[in-house]
């Protein structure tokens, strides 16, 4: 199991080289090319202080003397500070936060370092005031959002939910109520059902919202029942879902809509197809109600889905990471079964420049401002206030650079891939090839209603001073959305620049939606885990995986499933989504909160010391003290570690804080040389009754790769009944590993990686 790792508050560096400029190409099918240059700036330790994002745009980081993220500043023509002060306790755990707007967020921590509530102020109100509580083994119990009501008329109100956990903490049940102004409510009531073999095979959910999307009151719910294969090494995969809806104003329970889905799998565990039928009133099933088709790559990248003739065609870059998303539906016209004539729309995209700015068609683009991995505010902008064109920027990979790329043949096939997806799903396509990808106008174009939302907001900020750092008024950047989230990263509220809340979002536990209230300016699609819903498919993506939230699992099976062998690979955070997150679609990692200390894995060379908190602390105490040798950096030390059941920090005695790592299973996180080659590990252990505790003698390790050989040892005793331990371990390298000159150097960056200055190339493989 492997921690969380939460907000950054250091941002730090693995890599000896960082990336500092990429030159990223992309071609937007059907659309355009375009090219974005993005550069960072490191300290001595590492720590990112300076960005320039592609509209030139300069953003700095500012730290304190104990070198954790204080300010987060921003300069183009204006100034812009995001974040004007990053408060931390002793632990070094994050406990204020203050944004530009005005709006403060305050974290407060138990004895065992729970978050015990998390207060946001912004507007001279109180909108989010969330207490926690527990049960003995730190699963969260409740949540609860005391915060007043807002005015009438405005966005937020009053949430509570409830939790309960079966024998092996996945979550068994779940109710909520919320109260906001205006006479709205709501309240939702979840039953989940497992088997021994942690697959789901019931979910009940229910929901009723008074005057909430409607004045009146709107009932809905679902009751899904799962059936799995039973053939040999399918049967983690759906066979079939047996799903009744109601929705009790128009249809009682007993008079339900029955509908049945049948799954289909590749060789490699991918879904690629749904079949949904449903049960008519005559007794008759309706097999062809609706069908949704998906294409996945052979690397495990889902391509395309057709849902019903809608379909949306994604790319990815070397790293596997989405970098164009389009979507178009087919408006078809069938006299007597025969195709007669119709057209298809494929000018809706967004391109993902890097996590830092995604464009959209009509010269739209979202600037996205980050504290270490949290995002903190998503500036809209159009192509005027870009500030130059990047159809017109040199493409990355050039003959200078040893590396020539035809473009004009990637984009004429990138037009290809999108009719090959059509004709794969037998739908027709008659959309129109836009070959002119140099002056695409739908790439360029303004949208009006974007303009009109920007002269609408330009004015509410005439009366604003103009400090002297701001240089032109007419270019100030005034579409600003702060991030509230919850403990789990997601989206709760979001706020303008007035600190005024323009997006207020509530959830159910697997991630839809219960409550939405939106403004007509902008919205942001990162939603449940921080993590961006596509509302053309109704999937979450995650990086690595897509989720589909109504029947709680993921679509493809686990990358890392080999680190996970004791669970289905198809199950969202190990089924239990209070305590854990999903970070990228890999593994399951326990939360902490997302407000503690991430070392940046501070230690990587000192014997797994790095890490994150997770301050689900339990009954074990144990001190342990260790000794390190760095043979690569010619450095030792000693240190001294705290550990309780969950988590461990750790102090460097000739250096401070070191970092914090996960002590819930006895062996080594990070090593300093795993990564050169397989390792093995002999655990010899002699082992009592739990109540009488146990004895450990040790775990020895040996890495007999051809770059090296590495030996660890540790010994100790432990009694965790008693509470109290003493551990003592060394790790030494018996010879320096061979260096391989090719070796491909790993980035903290989401984007193609250069070294100093160098050009990449990145045409959507």
């Amino acid at each position: 199991m492997v921690k969380a790792r939460g907000i950054d508050n250091k941002i730090d560096s693995l890599v000896a080289i960082p990336v500092t400029k990429t030159r990223r190409t992309l071609i937007v099918p059907n659309q355009a090319i375009a090219t974005y240059v993005t550069q960072w700036t490191y300290d001595s330790h590492n720590r990112l202080v300076e960005m320039i994002y592609p509209d030139e745009e300069k953003v700095t980081y500012s730290y304190n003397l104990g070198g954790l993220l204080e300010k987060v500043r921003g300069e183009k023509s204006y100034g812009y500070d995001y974040i004007t002060k990053l408060g931390y306790d002793k632990f070094e755990q994050r406990i204020y936060l203050k944004y530009c707007n005005g709006a403060e967020t305050f974290y407060t921590y138990d004895n065992r370092r729970r978050l015990s509530n998390l207060a946001v102020n912004s507007g001279g109100t109180s909108i989010m005031d969330n207490a926690y509580t527990f049960d003995a083994v730190s699963n969260v119990l409740s949540v609860a959002n005391n915060a007043s009501l807002p005015q009438s008329g405005n966005a937020g109100g009053q949430m509570a939910h409830s939790y309960t956990y079966d024998g092996l903490y996945r979550l068994a049940s779940a109710t909520g109520t919320y109260t906001g102004v205006d006479s709205k409510s709501a309240s939702y009531t979840l039953d989940m059902g497992y088997d021994n073999m942690h697959r789901i095979t019931s979910k009940r959910q229910h929901l009723t919202q008074d005057n909430v999307q409607f004045n009146g009151t709107l009932n809905v719910g679902y009751d899904l029942s799962y059936t799995y294969s039973s053939e040999e090494g399918k049967k983690f995969q759906l066979e079939s879902v047996k799903d009744v809806n109601y929705r009790t104003e128009e249809t009682p329970e007993g008079n339900n809509v029955e509908n049945g889905h049948v799954y289909s799998y590749d060789k490699n565990g991918n879904l690629v197809y749904v079949n949904t039928s449903r049960m008519m009133k005559d007794g008759h099933r309706d097999n062809s109600v609706g069908e949704r088709k998906l294409i996945w790559d052979e690397e495990n990248r889902l391509l395309s889905v057709d849902d019903n003739g809608f379909v949306s065609n994604y790319w990815y870059d070397a790293d596997g990471e989405r970098t164009v998303k389009t979507s178009g539906e087919s408006d078809q016209v069938y006299v007597n079964g025969v195709f007669s004539g119709g057209s298809t729309n494929t000018a809706k995209f967004s391109l993902y420049v890097s996590p830092y700015l995604v464009a959209n068609q009509g010269g739209r683009y979202t600037k996205h401002i980050y504290a270490g991995s949290q995002r903190i505010v998503s500036k809209v902008g159009d192509f005027a206030s870009y500030g130059s064109d990047p159809r017109r920027i040199e493409y990355a990979g050039s003959e200078t650079d040893g590396l020539s790329v035809d473009y004009k043949s990637k984009y004429t096939a990138q037009q290809q891939i999108i009719k090959d997806h059509y004709t794969f799903f037998d739908v027709p396509y008659n959309g129109t090839d836009n070959n002119n990808y140099a002056d695409g106008e739908g790439f360029c174009c303004n949208d009006g209603t974007l303009e009109a939302a920007q002269a609408k907001a330009m004015r509410k900020v005439q009366s604003r001073a103009v400090a002297k750092s701001f240089k032109d008024p007419d270019n100030y950047e005034n579409l600003q959305f702060f991030y509230h989230p919850d403990h789990l990263g997601s989206s709760s509220f979001i706020t303008n620049l007035d600190g005024e809340v323009v997006q207020h979002i509530e959830y159910v536990p697997f991630g839809e939606v219960f409550i939405e209230e939106r403004n007509s300016v902008w919205n942001t699609p990162y939603l449940f885990n921080a993590k961006e819903f596509d509302e053309e498919t109704g999937l979450y993506y995650y990086g690595a995986r897509y989720y589909e939230p109504r029947l709680s699992l993921w679509l493809s099976t686990d990358p890392a499933q080999e680190k996970t062998l004791h669970l289905t690979t198809y199950n969202f955070s190990q089924n239990n989504p209070i305590n854990y997150i999903d970070a990228d679609g890999l593994w399951s990692l326990k939360i902490k909160f997302g407000f503690s200390l991430d070392t940046g894995f501070l230690g990587l060379k000192l014997m797994g010391i790095g890490g994150s908190i997770a301050p689900f602390g339990g009954a074990k105490q144990e001190l342990s003290i260790y000794f390190t040798i760095d043979t690569d950096n010619h450095d030792y030390g000693f240190g001294v570690s705290h550990t309780t059941t969950n988590y461990e920090y750790s102090y460097d005695l000739n250096g401070g804080f070191v970092g914090v790592s996960s002590s819930r299973e006895k062996k080594t996180i990070l090593d300093w040389n795993t990564y050169d080659g397989e390792s093995f590990v002999n655990d010899y252990m002699f082992s009592s009754p739990e109540e009488q505790g146990y004895l450990n003698f040790g775990d020895f390790k040996v890495d007999p790769s051809l770059n090296g050989l590495d030996v660890n040892y540790e010994q100790s005793v432990e009694a965790i009944m008693v509470g109290a331990g003493f551990n003592l371990g060394g790790s030494f390298k018996l010879h320096e590993p061979i260096k391989n000159n090719n070796e491909k150097p790993v980035s903290t960056q989401n984007t193609e990686t250069t070294k100093q200055n160098q050009s990449s190339t990145n045409s959507n493989n």
